[in-house]
């Protein structure tokens, strides 16, 4: 199944015929990447400064417009336009693209129209570009602490298993000639594949309904939708890492308490020698650099007992010290202990418990894996059937790569 459209390459006058079919969904499925992207792969040549990019050009020739274009007298595309193919006989009047380039829209593909082909991938990118910062910004903070990604085009996979022998706690050998080198580190596979549960979306039309939307207005209820699935596939990966999943074989982290590092320490309160000890590690094995928890705990990090304040003669109260004299009482300069301020991401207290620190080291903590083949038969099954019933799929699952890259901490 393929639409056939047309866009204006650099340094061309005539328009070039380019395609978009199923094939093009699958494989940007398995790459990846957007259909939107692949495309503009597909087509590098075109004139991105004078009518768009590929994807957007064939947007146009086949007559769909996400946006309207009132000095050209383009109304936004409706979704029984689009989705009947009647767009073509309402924009064949050498309309073209909205800067003037006389592209004509091609003929329906055989019992399905080209704009129908076309149809996901839109409303997908109107859902990318209408997500809203205040949703956004928690996939931001998540996804910079994600250590390794991999995209697979199944729902199962195989779990790697790393074996490390004492990191870093033990010396390579030394090696006689043609001998074989000592085995530190061992990667094997799981006895069983994991299964990636899919989440699904669905939106259907009635053909009265489809009359009077137009395809912006879907855009923004997939987004509204998506936003608060997301959220909550999110904070459901937290609590798996932090509390254990039975779909990965992950058990349950075990946490510490904060007299482990302070014996002082009262309860529900963080103190600084705890806490710089909490962060320490003098093997050099793990770097803190990423925390999650509550913000009832992030606040009881901020207002940690004895935690150094700023010294100023002229003022009183809490900024009120003593420094001795200078040259006999000045401070160490700690040369070989250099502690990072940690990132940290606010979570629901339901996901990571109260008084709970989960803290790790991004750049070995957590692997996530993605399904792109369940976007792929959403997609394959709107397009050949000819509903007015559209899926939008995918799969997700976040696990622990090294439990090592964890500790967590309890100032209960």
């Amino acid at each position: 199944m393929k639409a056939t459209f047309k866009y204006y390459a650099i340094g061309n006058s005539e328009p070039k015929t380019g395609e978009l079919g199923l094939g093009d969904y699958e494989a940007s499925s398995k790459a990846g990447i957007t259909c939107r992207q692949y495309i503009n792969l597909k087509y590098p040549d075109a004139d991105v400064a004078n009518f768009g990019t590929a994807f957007e050009q064939g947007q146009q020739s086949v007559g769909i417009y996400t946006k309207a274009d009132p000095a050209n007298g383009i109304a936004v595309s409706k979704m029984s336009d689009v989705l009947n193919g009647s767009v073509h006989t309402a924009r064949m009047a050498g309309e073209g693209l909205s800067s003037g380039g006389g592209i004509v829209a091609p003929s329906q593909q055989g019992t399905t129209p080209a704009s129908r082909v076309f149809f996901p991938e839109t409303v997908l990118g109107l859902l990318n570009e209408s997500l809203t910062e205040n949703h956004s910004i928690d996939f931001q903070s998540w996804n910079s602490m994600v250590g390794s990604r991999e995209t697979i085009a199944s729902p199962m996979f195989t779990q790697p298993l790393i074996n490390v022998t004492a990191p870093k706690g033990e010396d390579s050998a030394p090696m006689a000639q043609n001998s074989l080198p000592k085995t530190l580190v061992s990667i094997t596979t799981s006895d069983t594949a994991k299964s990636i549960m899919t989440n699904s979306i669905g939106l259907q039309i009635s053909d009265q309904a489809a009359t009077a939307v137009s395809i912006d207005l879907v855009g923004l209820i997939f987004q509204e939708q998506t936003n608060g699935e997301n959220l909550r596939t999110l904070w459901r990966d937290i609590a798996n890492i932090k509390s254990g999943n039975l779909d990965t074989g992950d058990s349950a982290l075990v946490a510490e308490a904060m007299a482990v590092y302070d014996a002082t320490a009262a309860a529900g309160t963080v103190t600084q020698k705890g806490w710089i000890k909490w962060l320490y590690d003098f093997e050099r094995k793990v770097n803190i650099d990423s925390i999650v928890c509550d913000l009832d705990t992030y606040l009881a990090i901020q207002n940690r007992v004895g935690r150094p304040v700023i010294f100023d003669p002229n003022t009183g109260g809490t900024n009120a010290g003593n420094m001795g004299t200078y040259g006999l009482n000045a401070d160490a300069n700690l040369l070989n202990v250099s502690l990072g301020v940690p990132n940290v991401m606010i979570a629901p207290t339901s996901v990571i418990g109260a008084n709970t620190i989960m803290g790790f080291d991004s750049r070995f903590a957590i692997r996530e894996v993605t399904n792109a083949s369940a976007a792929y038969s959403a997609t394959e099954s709107m397009i050949l059937q000819r509903t007015n019933f559209f899926r939008v799929d995918w799969g997700r699952m976040a696990y622990r790569l090294f439990d090592s890259a964890f500790k967590v901490l309890d100032i209960s």
